[in-house]
């Protein structure tokens, strides 16, 4: 399977949104976050709308994708060695450390927990029997949080289930079924079939099991990133299929574009009406836009990344560090600026420009560091 530069431009992009999504968090009316700043937006939420749908899904997909090229290189055991440190560690040293100054200043700024001293809140945070934080449980009797860093038990258990099942998914049973579906797959199934199944996800788990990012009972969410890992998983395998999604690219863009004006009018009070069948429309055009958008930027990735470069290279090896970093200096910044009352457009801008800083700073500092990278996901060949 060749290395396919697309992924790696599309990984950085949809990281790096992430980076403005977070900031627009602090700002966005009506949404609840972390930390909001002083000035707020209703008319940032049509923004915020477009990528809310999609950005984690799509983080998703390119893992689904790049497993399959993992597993395609070695699917021993050597792959479990590689894998499970590279999540796991950033996942518990962030919990214990990375994610703690945005766990203090949401208590704080939220009166949850009055305690001005960073550094005594840390030692109450990592007490598990601390009685400031008696009446705050999170993990059965812990109070550890994971914040932004929830994407890493999902990956790391979707990567589980399928290293477990590479082995029958490669045997002499399984070949001729997927040869079969390869012969009959067309670019209007990729396109269709997964709205379908978002579409049926939603509508039986959502309203019993919204979106919590506690793991546990988090059935709407885990079928739905599942889905899209296993998508990424398999298309990748389809080179007849794959490259033919960049000459549908206009035609992904309009129509995704559709969906979301469709959205905007549906987030503003706009309705079809009262019926079961408006209701079921609405639900499988909102399951549409998602895939759509997904499709879209895949398909444009594949027309604008076409050759690796050295910052392609550079932003891919650090990406997962600044991944690991990043809220936790959007939320830590914002805290500092806030009392300055810098205004409604210097102040993003500024925390924007800090948070892109302090990354690649940190960044150079880690990896030069000892022991310290693997806990930010940071390897030889990251």
């Amino acid at each position: 399977m060749p290395r396919l530069v697309e992924l790696d431009g599309l990984r950085v992009l949809v990281f790096g949104l992430l980076i403005f999504y977070h900031v627009g968090m602090l700002y966005v009316q009506g949404w609840d976050y972390h930390y909001k700043s002083l000035y707020s937006s209703e008319a940032l939420a049509n923004f915020m709308l477009w990528s809310n749908q999609w950005r984690m899904s799509l983080l998703f997909f390119i893992s689904g994708a790049a497993t399959a090229f993992l597993l395609a290189r070695d699917a021993s055991v050597q792959f479990l060695r590689k894998r499970v440190p590279l999540l796991a560690l950033p996942l518990i040293f962030g919990m214990l450390v990375t994610v703690v100054p945005q766990v203090y200043v949401e208590a704080n700024s939220k009166h949850i927990i009055d305690c001005p001293n960073f550094w005594h809140f840390w030692y109450i945070y990592l007490d598990q029997n601390s009685a400031e934080f008696a009446e705050h449980k999170t993990l059965g009797a812990m109070h550890l949080t994971w914040n932004h860093l929830w994407f890493l038990p999902y990956l790391l258990a979707y990567s589980l289930i399928t290293w477990a099942t590479y082995p029958f998914l490669c045997s002499t049973i399984c070949q001729p079924l997927w040869q079969k579906i390869t012969d009959v797959l067309r670019v209007w199934h990729i396109v269709l079939l997964p709205i379908v199944a978002i579409y049926i996800i939603g509508f039986f788990l959502y309203a019993n099991h919204p979106v919590t990012h506690n793991f546990v009972d988090d059935w709407f969410n885990h079928a739905r990133s599942f889905l899209c890992f296993v998508l990424g998983f398999g298309l990748v395998q389809i080179p007849s299929l794959w490259k033919q999604l960049c000459a549908w690219r206009w035609h992904f863009l309009i129509t995704a574009s559709c969906s979301y004006a469709y959205c905007l009018f549906a987030f503003h009070g706009g309705s079809l009406g009262g019926s079961w069948l408006a209701k079921e429309t609405n639900g499988f055009i909102w399951s549409a836009n998602m895939w759509l958008w997904m499709l879209t930027l895949i398909a444009w990735a594949q027309r604008r990344f076409t050759q690796s470069s050295p910052m392609l290279r550079y932003l891919n090896k650090g990406v997962f560090c600044f991944y690991v970093l990043h809220q936790t200096l959007i939320i830590v910044f914002a805290y500092w600026l806030t009392p300055l009352a810098l205004g409604p457009v210097l102040e993003p801008v500024i925390i924007i420009s800090l948070v892109g800083l302090g990354c690649v700073i940190l960044y150079e500092l880690i990896r030069r560091l000892p022991i310290l990278p693997i806990f930010f996901g940071i390897t030889r060949k990251s």
